[in-house]
């Protein structure tokens, strides 16, 4: 992490919390009537941190499952926004993608070029709403998984004669918040290849601006 930023952090614990939560009540090892002390409170949430570090190494495995890839590889940076039901039709692709091989002739494809300008983005310090967005992946990533691993749990826990949690109630509302989540999730991965794409030519438009402006040509009849 570059600096302190409070979504991070929740991005752990909520997703950790839920996970404890289930197990706990799930098997029944905590009565429902329980009140933790303010010590309890502290290591349980410590324990939330430690879990959800845990359930994101499981996300970062699973995501690609999101787009109808292989577990374990990576999806494309624009998986989302091309196509037709991207941002971009397939006229307006070849044109981002020729742009940026003007840009980046170097990189051998465009995925390496997308991860050129988001890198050039940053440096430029032009990532703010990208750094946001990022954030909002990793949230909503990691409790999608969270919530299969919840699921996991009660299904595991209903089978070992625990009915504490409704199996008839609870799975089909999880099954609705992981399409939620994973929807979620989908949306702003596509909204953060668009921002580095636009990102990008507004970059551009500006570098040439002030390169005309700069030029002793310029304005003269």
């Amino acid at each position: 992490m570059d600096k302190f930023n409070i979504y991070e952090y929740i991005s752990f614990i909520l997703p950790g919390g839920l996970i404890i939560a289930v197990v706990l009540y799930g098997f029944e090892i905590v009565p429902t009537n329980a009140s933790p002390s303010a010590t309890v409170l502290i290591m349980l949430t410590a324990a939330a941190f430690v879990v959800g570090h845990l359930n994101v190494a499981v996300a970062n495995f699973l995501q690609p499952l999101a787009w109808g890839a292989r577990p374990g590889s990576w999806p494309s940076s624009t998986a989302g926004v091309f196509g037709n039901r991207g941002r971009y039709d397939d006229a307006r692709k070849q044109k981002v993608e020729d742009h940026f091989a003007q840009l980046f002739p170097d990189a051998a494809d465009f995925q390496q070029r997308f991860n050129i300008a988001y890198t050039l983005l940053r440096q430029e310090q032009l990532d703010g709403h990208l750094q946001t967005l990022n954030h909002q992946i990793g949230f909503y990533r990691n409790m999608a998984t969270a919530v299969v691993m919840s699921i996991g749990s009660l299904v595991a826990a209903s089978r070992s004669g625990h009915h504490r949690l409704d199996l008839l109630l609870w799975l089909p509302l999880g099954l609705i918040a992981l399409f939620l989540l994973v929807s979620r999730f989908r949306r702003f991965w596509a909204r953060f290849g668009d921002e580095v794409i636009r990102g990008i030519q507004a970059w551009d438009l500006r570098r040439e601006q002030a390169g005309s402006s700069a030029d002793p040509e310029n304005g003269r009849s």
